[in-house]
């Protein structure tokens, strides 16, 4: 990335990229509006935890949750005790981190030297982005994260720009709140001692200003979390750490460079481009399809010999479509792998001159280091790197991909402009689609309860299962006993449900369809799709399952 052309002074212009962006917030919450009665993805952990703060009885760590959540926690109750205990409450509190991550970075922007055209195109690739649109409608911890995970990078920006000890002071502040919503927070700390290690300019008194207050918060954490047993979700992630020395789960990882590949192209590194070290780059993009492909052949080996199976891979969105999905595994790597060095390539032409200190470190290189950082340390420690899990990493892109559009006529960038209508209206399709659907699975699991029947009793899916039943399990089991060593790869409020009634989209064997609920799928061509609640019939015999 170039370094800063100027300081960029605010004028009418930030006025109006402004006023646009707010316009756009109000639209979202007109056509998408936040009101809901339901949990969403993973929040309903996240969700009890602040629940619990604004009912006064304080923070302990989720028995699911593996993020730190302090900050995301203690935000959501202040919602909550302002405006009510509920989902809505919860929604609203993201929806105002989701706008300070846009202001945020379109100031980060702007001291970047992007014009306010550009910058206000930046936010719109951020927050049009179906992944932002989706978590910015949730109680999930990404949106918080990243608003305070770009706040730390503007103001160590301005500390590093400024070599000002004040400005990376408070840096330090919002980076350590960084880490009090996800651990991955330190690698804003981390990119900022690099650079001033790499630039010579490491001081003791620029090191405290950076490091103290971020080391002060892992330090607490870590003690006052000691009480506290192994999480669900950290005992999972505790054998995914174990799993990098097994080479079919990287199929997994590399399965999930399709979602980072495909929103590519048209965003931040057009097709037409290119690529002036293109033998290089094809080396390596080939090395990354047979790569995949080699451990793609692992894995169906051991999946033959009933050591594996093929249900971690969530392959069924590409049936029947695409029956072999190797295929488009090999084509994600190797397309990424391009796109990705293409981009380094125009958006940072000095970084082998960096690398040789033929030049110096300029302050925008500490936000590459971020990204990288940032990256690497989520690819490297999860298994299953989700397709969410590359929204913290879109803006240090994004700001690659405008590095190269500067001075581009808007006619260059129209493809760009097309797939990021494509993608909003998609991203849009998709939450409404799946606020419908999930609304009225609460609504029918709700009339079941109506009916007098225990929560136990009730098959609901994940969202309901965990909101309602999260607590059963450690009741059954007791405290730090949701270590999948000891119970397995289950998901532990089923284990705890005697599905008297099942609440589904289809029939299933051995139950008969109750009653009949409809929603609208957008995506299914504006069709009115049924969710059955389906009973038990007990002149059926039913397997014996062995208790727990």
């Amino acid at each position: 990335m170039a370094a800063t052309r100027s300081r960029s002074n605010f004028d009418r212009c930030d006025l109006l990229a402004i006023t646009l962006i707010l316009a756009g917030y109000l639209l979202a919450l007109l056509v998408m509006p936040i009101q809901r009665d339901f949990a969403i993805l993973d929040d309903w952990t996240y969700v009890h935890s602040a629940e619990e703060v604004a009912r006064g009885h304080g923070f302990k760590p989720s028995e699911y949750a593996q993020a730190t959540i302090v900050t995301h926690t203690y935000w959501g109750a202040l919602f909550a005790t302002l405006f009510g205990i509920n989902f809505t409450s919860f929604n609203l509190a993201t929806m105002v981190m989701s706008l300070l991550a846009a202001f945020t970075f379109y100031v980060l922007l702007r001291r970047l030297g992007f014009e306010p055209a550009l910058s206000g195109l930046g936010v719109a690739l951020l927050t049009l982005n179906p992944y932002f649109i989706n978590l910015s409608y949730s109680f999930m911890t990404e949106i918080t994260f990243l608003a305070m995970l770009l706040l730390s990078c503007l103001l160590y920006y301005e500390g590093l720009a400024r070599r000002s000890n004040s400005w990376l002071l408070v840096g330090s502040i919002a980076a350590s709140l960084t880490f009090l919503t996800r651990q991955f927070g330190l690698a804003v700390v981390l990119a900022v001692l690099i650079w001033l290690l790499y630039a010579r300019k490491l001081t003791l008194i620029n090191l405290v200003a950076v490091v103290l207050l971020p080391i002060l918060a892992v330090i607490g954490y870590f003690a006052w979390s000691r009480g506290f047993p192994l999480t669900f979700s950290g005992s999972v992630g505790r054998e995914e750490m174990r799993e990098l020395l097994r080479p079919e789960r990287w199929v997994r990882r590399a399965a999930h460079f399709i979602y980072l590949a495909l929103p590519l192209p048209g965003l931040l590194v057009p097709f037409w481009g290119k690529v002036r070290h293109w033998k290089v780059t094809a080396i390596l993009s080939a090395g990354a399809a047979v790569a995949v492909f080699a451990l793609w052949q692992i894995k169906l080996r051991l999946v033959e010999q009933g050591e594996s199976t093929l249900d971690e891979l969530s392959t069924y969105w590409l049936q029947p479509l695409w029956p072999n999905p190797v295929l488009l595994f090999c084509i994600g790597a190797a397309l990424t792998v391009w796109l990705v060095a293409g981009l380094v390539e125009r958006s940072w032409p000095n970084v082998v001159a960096l690398v040789r200190r033929r030049r110096e470190p300029v302050p925008s290189d500490f936000l590459y280091l971020v990204g990288a950082i940032l990256f690497a340390g989520t690819y490297g420690v999860s298994s299953g790197f989700l397709d969410r899990y590359w929204l913290p990493v879109l803006p240090f892109l994004i700001m690659g991909g405008l590095t190269w559009a500067r001075g581009r006529s808007l006619t260059r960038l129209t493809p760009a402009f097309m797939v990021l209508v494509v993608l909003a209206i998609f991203g849009i399709l998709v939450r409404l689609d799946q606020y419908d659907y999930t609304h009225t699975q609460w609504q029918a699991g709700r009339w079941v309860v109506d009916q007098s029947v225990p929560l136990n009793k009730i098959e609901n899916g994940y969202t309901w299962d965990g909101y309602f039943m999260h607590d059963e399990p450690v009741k059954r089991w007791g405290a730090g006993s949701l270590d999948i060593a000891r119970i397995g790869r289950v998901y532990p409020p089923q284990e705890v449900i005697d599905p008297e009634y099942v609440i589904d989209t289809s029939s299933k064997e051995g139950y008969y369809v109750v009653r009949t609920f409809n929603y609208l799928s957008r995506l299914s061509g504006m069709s009115t799709q049924e969710i059955y609640v389906l009973k038990r019939d007990e002149n059926v015999r039913q397997p014996i399952t062995p208790n727990k």
